[in-house]
């Protein structure tokens, strides 16, 4: 269960900067929800599974291409997993399902599929996860 959060988790990360940008991963389909200064925030709202949100550090500030690597972390609204702090994410939200991850952009277009690792409490992100992007939706 808690590979599948952390997975989770990294795939809603790979949205770019644009509201438009969508990635289908085994999760269902992440969107970009918005930005919080230079950190893009994605979001997995899938039926019947927990809100999952990725914060990506300075994705926001590189829209314009030439994405590459960048690292942030993943929370859940009413996840299942028990970390042993509870973190508050910058939209307010109360967890203590929440972990770290990195993504790699694929290609340096827009938009662009992603892969990456993500993992969960404070424990070195190990599990993949993968975004396909939209197109021509």
């Amino acid at each position: 269960m808690r590979a599948a959060f952390s997975l989770m988790a990294l795939l809603s990360l790979a949205l770019p900067a644009a509201a438009d940008e969508m990635w289908d991963t085994q999760f269902g389909r992440m969107q970009w929800e918005t930005d919080i200064g230079d950190t893009a925030v994605f979001v997995l709202d899938a039926p019947d599974q927990p809100r999952l949100r990725a914060f990506i550090q300075g994705l926001a500030l590189d829209v314009a291409g030439e994405r590459g690597a960048y690292s942030g972390f993943w929370t859940i609204e009413g996840g299942e997993q028990d970390c042993p702090m509870q973190m508050t994410d910058p939209m307010g939200t109360k967890t203590n399902a929440w972990g770290q991850l990195q993504i790699t952009f694929v290609g340096t277009g827009f938009p662009s599929d992603w892969a990456g690792l993500s993992g969960s409490c404070f424990e070195t992100p190990d599990q993949p996860i993968s975004g396909v992007a939209v197109t021509g939706q």
